[in-house]
């Protein structure tokens, strides 16, 4: 097995773990039939190999009367990249900011307040001077988020 390749068990980890990030050792090692000092070997095993970054919690933003999910594709002068990556990682409301291939060079989610705040987020972005096009999209819907299918095995 090479260092990041996965077994049975550590499927059954992560598939738990994603269903819900707080479960406890105690819980998954009853439901994987091993025990709990396995179950916290095994996650600590994955979190070194960087299988496992982190766990996370989901926010739904209009709770918090951020109104707003928006999708950001920025097309690029080349090379300049990283310098528009980290200009943009800058700006307030960015949640992920990443390089891309396709359509874009980067690709940001931001949760905004109000359409204004979109409009100034988006010119801010098209001021830089390394950057060609910026095109945005409002979700209208709660995402819904599918870890499930994201395949392990």
């Amino acid at each position: 097995m090479s260092e990041k390749e996965i077994d049975s068990i550590d499927i059954q980890i992560l598939r738990l773990l994603q269903g819900d990030a707080r479960k406890s050792f105690k819980e998954i090692a009853k439901q994987c039939g091993v025990s709990t000092d396995t179950i916290k070997n095994r996650f600590n095993a994955m979190k070194k190999k960087g299988i496992i970054r982190g766990t996370t919690i989901v926010i739904d933003p209009k709770q918090l009367e951020k109104k707003h999910l928006v999708f950001i594709g920025i097309q690029v002068t080349h090379p300049y990249s990283d310098q528009v990556l980290n200009m943009v990682k800058r700006i307030s409301g960015m949640c992920v900011v990443t390089r891309a291939i396709g359509r874009y060079d980067i690709e940001a989610i931001a949760i905004l307040d109000d359409i204004e705040k979109i409009g100034i987020t988006k010119s801010t972005i098209g001021d830089f001077q390394q950057v060609k096009n910026v095109d945005v999209d409002i979700l209208v819907d709660k995402p819904l988020l599918c870890p499930k299918n994201f395949e392990l095995d």
